[in-house]
């Protein structure tokens, strides 16, 4: 039999338990009384009410609540770390979520104990134990009453300390002014804070917004300022290349997909060295081909006049060495985006009908450009900074790279040229460190596996496109644009001097005519003339302008070219040795010969037309046959007679 005790019933009742002891007494409540038990009442009496003896309708409410009880008791609290983003919220916060259910725990399991009867009694004594061994927590029965309700019904997140979080408060600044700051601070002038600040407070006071001053202090700003996106702050106060540069995503690109000569990458580099030519301090570029797979440089030339030949020189000693590359990569620069070399780019003109093809074109090369400031799409600038610090810095007119690099004995070095290292034992210095330096180099980079570019790349060579040294003079010639033959000839304007292009078949032939030329820059003694169809015309030969100071001899020698191309044009039909008759000969004998053809005349139809006249029908009858015959002297004798009268 179930029993209840003295305060579960007062419960049910609405009552004290005192009040349930006096009705026991009295009788009116049968109940049992237990003596001897430890904790009791006086005397250790307990009073244990059968629960079959009591009111119905308090059995009912008492099986409820029992059953609230055993649900409360067995029910775990639905998991909802799933629905809680645990990276949303901070350490400090996990740390707490994991403190309280840690608590809670321990909580369910003392009270669940096999020798707990008093379920209140049990939760005040473990809150006096829980206060001893969480001293950091404030637990009292009310803390673990709701933090248990909130865990089953909102989940771990209930159990955070939100206080002070609400956001409700006043705050120190104010958005509006914070907006206004903000709009001063974030400006490529890079302002100071405290310019800033002071800005703001005169803005707020022209717009007549007294409520928000005075202004937080300093420290207020600094410390909002901290908080600011890096990203946010390169964009707006640096601009847009330091913002590509250090915060915007980037395509990282693998390289096992890659063969040796599939793609090469080339730009020019500034040396941060001065050199001696003639006696004079200058400073030298780089010329740079990099194969991409193995980031080999395959092909480079120094000069101090950096310029599109620079680039032609450089990639044809690739190509002999090494082949010809399937693509090639660049930035957007004038000597790769040429004409005659990678093409125009986005600087073609919509009114170009023709264009030559490139010398990529020829030889079979697609190419490509990066995006305008986009220095991370070249890994060739990574090999640029390897020359900068290993090999620029081993000179002492080394320049540096910006004024505050410059090392301060270079004043002094440049003054005298003979401290300067020379131009041409320069260029060796770089092919030797290029050959058995940078190439011969281990790298840990991405695809290269501790090995050096020489290795990567022959053993990722599987396929060489070659050409022959003749092929290769004519697929690398340069282009000039279209023109039209004029009478000197084609134009080639080199430095603001113009050279004239000619011989006799131009003259004849092609006067007035869209013509372009290809030429060696090495050998501007000839070039190679084609139509606008890319069919090769003849070789053109430079004539020399003359000076108003020329020689006789000279204006001779001039005189007797161009007096040679007009007897080309006299003698051109002289030299075929043709004989042809006048042209009235030929026409008299066509007009003979068109006599001979007779037409013969077949008419389909006969139409005959005949005299309006009186009985000129009977006259006529006797000349077909009639009775009636005419007599045509008599006739003719009238016919004259009336023409006199007429008159």
């Amino acid at each position: 039999m179930e029993y209840l005790s003295v305060e579960e019933y007062a419960e049910l009742r609405g009552c004290t338990h005192y009040y349930v002891i006096k009705l026991i007494n009295k009788g009116t409540i049968n109940a049992e009384i237990v003596d001897g038990v430890k904790g009791g009442g006086k005397g250790g009496k307990v009073y244990r009410i059968p629960l079959p003896g009591i009111e119905p309708k308090l059995i009912t409410k008492y099986k409820r609540i029992q059953k609230q009880k055993e649900k409360l008791n067995t029910e775990e609290p639905e998991n909802k770390v799933v629905k809680l983003d645990y990276e949303t919220i901070s350490e400090a916060d996990r740390q707490e979520i994991e403190l309280w259910k840690e608590i809670l725990q321990n909580w369910r399991t003392f009270r669940s104990g096999d020798n707990i009867k008093d379920k209140k009694a049990a939760d005040e004594q473990f809150v006096e134990f829980a206060t001893i061994t969480y001293p950091s927590v404030k637990i009292t029965l009310r803390t673990l009453y709701r933090k248990w309700k909130a865990l089953n019904e909102e989940g771990e997140q209930s159990l955070i300390d939100k206080r002070g979080r609400h956001g409700n408060h006043k705050k120190a600044l104010a958005d509006y002014v914070w907006d206004i700051f903000e709009n001063f601070y974030l400006d490529q002038n890079q302002r100071s804070i405290a310019q800033c600040i002071k800005l703001t407070e005169t803005q707020l006071m022209k717009n007549g917004d007294d409520e928000f001053l005075p202004l937080p202090s300093y420290d207020t700003f600094i410390r909002k300022v901290e908080k600011l996106p890096v990203a946010i702050l390169k964009y707006f106060r640096l601009g847009d290349k330091a913002f590509y540069d250090q915060c915007a995503p980037y395509i990282k690109r693998k390289y096992d997909d890659l063969l040796s000569n599939d793609v090469w990458v080339t730009d020019n580099h500034t040396f941060d060295i001065f050199v001696s030519k003639d006696s004079e301090p200058v400073r030298v570029y780089l010329t740079a081909f990099m194969d991409v797979r193995s980031r080999k440089i395959v092909g480079w030339y120094v000069t101090d006049a950096p310029r599109s030949d620079a680039t032609l020189y450089a990639l044809r000693r690739g190509i002999e060495r090494f082949g010809i590359p399937k693509m090639i990569y660049s930035d957007n620069g004038r000597e790769f985006l040429t004409h005659d070399i990678g093409g125009r780019g986005f600087r073609k003109s919509a009114q170009v009908e023709h264009e030559p093809k490139t010398i990529l074109q020829r030889l079979g090369i697609e190419f490509r450009t990066a995006l305008v400031k986009n220095a991370k799409a070249k890994i060739i600038e990574r090999r640029f900074l390897d020359v900068k610090e290993m090999f620029s810095k081993m000179f002492e007119a080394y320049t540096g790279g910006n004024v505050l690099e410059r090392p301060e004995r270079l004043k002094y070095i440049v003054k005298n040229p003979d401290n300067l290292v020379v131009i041409e034992d320069f260029i060796r210095f770089v092919d030797t460190y290029i050959e058995g330096g940078l190439n011969k180099t281990s790298s840990k980079a991405e695809g290269m596996f501790g090995k050096c570019p020489d290795e990567v790349f022959a053993s990722n060579l599987i396929e060489m496109r070659t050409a022959t040294e003749d092929e290769l003079n004519l697929m690398m010639l340069r282009n000039s644009r279209m023109q039209k033959v004029k009478r000197n000839g084609i134009m080639f304007k080199l430095y603001d001097k113009e050279l004239w292009y000619g011989n006799d078949e131009i003259l004849i032939n092609h006067l007035g005519e869209s013509v372009y030329f290809r030429y060696n820059p090495d050998d501007l003694n000839t070039v190679r003339i084609y139509d606008i169809e890319d069919r090769f015309l003849c070789v053109g030969t430079l004539r020399n302008q003359l000076s108003y100071f020329a020689s006789k001899d000279e204006i001779a020698k001039a005189m007797r070219e161009n007096r040679a191309a007009v007897k080309a044009v006299k003698g051109y039909r002289k030299q075929k040795d043709i004989q042809t008759d006048s042209e009235l000969e030929l026409a008299l004998w066509r007009a003979e010969q068109d006599m001979q053809n007779e037409y013969e005349i077949a008419p389909n139809v006969i139409v005959p037309i005949r005299y309006q006249e009186e009985n000129a029908y009977d006259e006529y009858a006797a000349v077909v046959g009639g009775e009636d015959m005419i007599d045509w002297t008599e006739a003719l004798g009238r016919l004259k007679a009336e023409k006199e009268n007429r008159k």
